[in-house]
């Protein structure tokens, strides 16, 4: 089957999805809790933690409700489509369509580890994948030089810069930031870009902000394998949504939470519709809370009575950064077709070659910035395309712009897509600052009285934090929580 007629198959709506196998199907036993007929649960946040977590209990019986501030369900796993509109966060550069004969991704774009949650997702409903470790090869830019994997390999700063990666999860020194332990280490200027590409921006952030102790514990924790791949066919929001088709008939969206009260036994929901304006509020028995963390340490829920220091004190030393990506389109690919990733740029950390072991048609890069060079692009807007130009014109020798595909206004074929500019979501990926610890995380994903439950990658405690697998995992978790008060 041809890609193109794959994805068509699929379909790009919420409402479109996979046809899963006969064990996930929604064919039920009859000695089977029957949905509804158990205690209720409010869930706070329809991104991947909180339909996993409503899945888990809706299959116990319980009755759930979905508040999504959003016009979409699938939080920062979001895919591009073909009828997408602009936005404050979404800008087309041109009515044109990339080019690309497979999903382009606007948030969660690759499934770490074959056998991590969201891997065996993936395998057990039987979606195509290809594994970019061993299908492609990586390039970088070190001292500034474009480099392949061979000869970098080859070199003695970057060996001992790929040493250090390697064996952050043993790291023992001070808490202080990642890019304080690299120059303590002294490992060379030449290799820095490159760890930052590796390790801040993969975080939503930059190595002189984030936490290397809290990093190294949580690492210390992750059992996956390092596997990197990519969804051949089918788009990453359509694979969520599909999986959790069962509980999406329970969301309900542009339902913005502004209080939870947890006073009573009962917890009360309250907030406003921001499409009709209509106020609404509901009581549950338990209530889990997915939004990111850049909503809580704005104070745009207001929790009654007011949260206890310790998850405040917990909150204070995380943070969240400006992510933004751009989806860039030529008219040929002039990177390589077995490129995966290039790391190490100035302006950006990283350039990805996602039609890798998906087509023949490789011609789109995707730029993904975080942290103070992701603000500077929020900041420039429309004008960060250049900016990124410019940077791939001097590593390719003025490729970029000789070949960038236009349409016929002379417009270049590209998207940005601001997380930072998304009023639910407000950034990339939470981290812990220097001074941070692996205690915040579990302080964090702690209950308010066993009324309140929290869940979302910023309170994964295994390891998975940042990511795709933090998120599912954390709405294991707090779901059995309730389960464990509720029986």
């Amino acid at each position: 089957m041809k890609r193109r007629k794959a994805i068509q198959q699929l379909g790009l709506g919420l409402t479109a999805g996979l046809i899963l196998p006969g064990y996930l199907s929604s064919c039920k036993k009859d000695d089977d809790p029957q949905p509804g007929t158990g205690p209720s649960v409010g869930i706070i946040g329809g991104g991947a933690a909180g339909l996993y977590a409503a899945d888990i209990l809706k299959a116990k019986g319980y009755t759930v409700v979905i508040y999504e501030a959003s016009s979409r369900l699938g939080g920062r796993v979001r895919s591009l489509k073909s009828f997408d509109k602009p936005s404050t966060a979404l800008y087309l550069n041109s009515p044109s369509e990339l080019s690309s004969d497979y999903p382009n991704e606007l948030g969660a774009d690759v499934v770490l580890g074959s056998d991590s949650v969201w891997g065996k997702i993936i395998s057990d409903l039987k979606i195509a994948a290809g594994n970019l470790s061993t299908g492609t090869t990586d390039n970088y830019l070190l001292g500034g030089t474009l480099t392949n994997a061979a000869t970098a390999q080859a070199d003695a700063d970057f060996v001992a810069a790929q040493n250090f990666f390697n064996t952050l999860s043993t790291y023992s020194g001070g808490n202080v930031s990642v890019q304080q332990a690299i120059e303590a280490a002294g490992l060379s200027h030449r290799t820095h870009s490159i760890l930052n590409a590796w390790i801040g921006n993969k975080y939503g952030t930059t190595n002189d902000r984030l936490s290397v102790t809290a990093l190294a514990e949580g690492l210390a924790l992750r059992t996956r394998n390092q596997t990197l791949q990519t969804l051949t066919d089918n788009p990453m929001q359509d694979a969520l949504l599909s999986r959790f088709t069962k509980v999406t008939t329970d969301a309900l969206v542009n339902a913005v939470v502004k209080e939870i009260n947890y006073t009573s036994d009962k917890v009360t929901v309250s907030g406003q519709n921001v499409v009709t304006g209509e106020p609404f509020s509901a009581e549950f028995d338990k209530v889990i809370v997915t939004v990111p963390v850049s909503v809580l340490k704005a104070g745009n829920i207001v929790f009654t009575p007011s949260l206890p220091s310790e998850k405040s004190t917990a909150l204070s030393r995380f943070d969240m950064d400006a992510t933004v990506r751009v989806l860039l389109d030529f008219k040929i690919n002039f990177w390589g077709n077995t490129s995966s990733f290039l790391y190490g740029g100035a302006q950006s950390p990283e350039y990805f070659n996602n039609g890798a072991l998906r087509s023949e048609l490789t011609k789109t890069l995707a730029v993904t910035v975080g942290g103070a060079k992701g603000a500077e692009l929020s900041a420039l807007g429309k004008d960060a395309l250049p900016v990124l130009m410019a940077e791939l014109d001097a590593i390719y020798a003025g490729k970029a712009t000789l070949n960038a595909r236009k349409d016929l206004n002379d417009n270049h074929i590209a998207v940005i897509h601001d997380w930072t500019k998304e009023p639910y979501i407000k950034g990339g990926a939470a981290y812990l600052k220097p001074g941070g610890t692996q205690q915040d995380r579990v302080a964090l994903a702690k209950s308010l009285s066993d009324r309140v439950f929290f869940a979302g990658e910023a309170t994964d405690v295994n390891g998975e934090f940042g990511n795709l697998n933090g998120a599912l995992l954390s709405g294991e978790r707090a779901a059995q929580e309730v389960i464990a008060k509720l029986g």
